[in-house]
């Protein structure tokens, strides 16, 4: 069988919920028999396979290229079986920045870089953090619940302290 390989030569891990695996399970349970890839037709794992063959005699490297021809156009036969309508254009490119920018809503910085393979936090930081509208919204929530349970538990003191600043150089306590 053709390898695979990773971008970077690195192994990475990505999560999946239950219903995703339930979702590749069924894609690859639909599959042609003895092609071990879900966007790969038999067909074309034939050519695949028989490109890699006549490679591995001549002494050539095998490129990951080579086998992601049509996978783009087998990638949105199955978007398009399985009821999903894109608002704009769809990629599995699309489908790994949307999947960073949520864990980057959710999670610290330092383990989106991790999930997303990225080197340096820099790169991390340049592509998902991207301040939006439901950003604002919810920091907005964030400031009423701590107002609301300073009142609850009756306090008054409720000190903000922004580090680094002191009262002497007219920091906010």
């Amino acid at each position: 069988m053709p390898p695979f390989h990773v971008k970077d030569h690195e192994a990475r891990t990505v999560p999946l919920p239950a219903h995703t695996i339930v979702l590749l399970a069924q894609c690859q349970a639909q599959a042609p028999e003895a092609v071990p890839y879900i966007l790969l037709t038999k067909e074309r794992y034939k050519r695949v396979r028989s490109k890699w063959q006549k490679l591995q005699k001549r002494g050539m490297p095998w490129r990951n290229r080579y086998m992601v021809n049509n996978v783009l156009r087998e990638f949105k036969r199955h978007c398009k079986r399985a009821g999903i309508k894109p608002v704009s254009k769809l990629t599995i490119h699309t489908i790994r920045k949307s999947c960073g920018q949520n864990w980057a809503d959710h999670l610290p910085m330092n383990v989106v870089k991790e999930l997303t393979g990225h080197s340096k936090a820099e790169t991390t930081l340049e592509y998902y953090n991207q301040v939006d509208k439901d950003h604002e919204e919810k920091a907005a929530r964030v400031v009423q619940e701590m107002i609301e349970s300073a009142r609850k538990s009756k306090k008054t003191d409720v000190k903000l302290m922004y580090k680094g600043a002191s009262r002497r150089n007219g920091g906010v306590r």
